[in-house]
């Protein structure tokens, strides 16, 4: 009997000779896929097994009703998906850069002003350039984890022309880990009750910064 070595050999060589399991065979022979996983042509996308987040995704979507918690950023692969490129529902998706450094956190959007799921609580889709703050919230906090920082809410610098808005961070070194969140509106003053429940946190500061049509009231605090 022949011996096999690996699992690969034990593929190609003790099934593929069978005209019966080589077609199983030929399923786990696509390779691997960005966590090393073997794939079959028809996982695609296919679903972490810790975090429920696809590992893989196509470049024309039309599930936003499946994003987990209305949040599509997430997803549909972030920057990697949301490049001015892709499509969801035959529409050309926002292009959607992050840039991030300990002294700053800077976050620029082009595209559709509406149109998209991008991060929603409620799943709405006429605000896709608002929901960009979403993003900058998720992305920033997960970032101040890593780094012992604090956004400097002054210096904030928010620019909204158009249908491409930027939003810049400045971050300064501190000796705790701090969050920030916001609320606003575009269109609108905004409503800002949400906020309310961090103003007796540790190191709490708070500001309101306007461009545009976008008012947006930022907090901070130790975490």
């Amino acid at each position: 009997m022949k011996k096999i070595k690996n699992f690969s050999q034990f593929l190609n060589e003790g099934f593929l000779d069978n005209p019966v399991l080589g077609k199983l065979g030929s399923i786990f022979s696509t390779g691997p896929n960005i966590r090393g996983e073997y794939l079959s042509s028809v996982e695609t996308p296919s679903r972490s097994l810790d975090s429920g987040i696809p590992t893989s995704f196509s470049n024309s979507r039309n599930d936003e009703s499946s994003c987990e918690g209305n949040d599509c950023w997430t997803w549909f692969g972030k920057e990697k998906f949301w490049n001015g490129v892709n499509k969801v529902n035959n529409k050309t998706v926002p292009k959607i850069a992050i840039d991030k450094s300990p002294d700053h956190f800077n976050i620029t959007y082009a595209g559709a002003s509406s149109g998209f799921l991008l991060k929603h609580a409620k799943g709405g889709k006429g605000d896709t350039i608002h929901q960009l703050l979403n993003v900058l919230t998720l992305e920033l906090n997960a970032y101040l984890e890593t780094i012992y920082a604090k956004p400097v809410l002054s210096r904030i610098k928010m620019d909204l022309k158009g249908n491409k808005l930027s939003v810049y961070v400045p971050l300064q070194r501190t000796p705790a880990h701090y969050e920030i969140h916001r609320r606003g509106g575009l269109g609108h003053g905004g409503d800002f009750s949400g906020l309310v429940k961090y103003k007796e946190k540790k190191g709490y500061e708070e500001i309101i910064h306007k461009s545009g049509r976008l008012t947006e009231k930022f907090v901070t605090f130790i975490k």
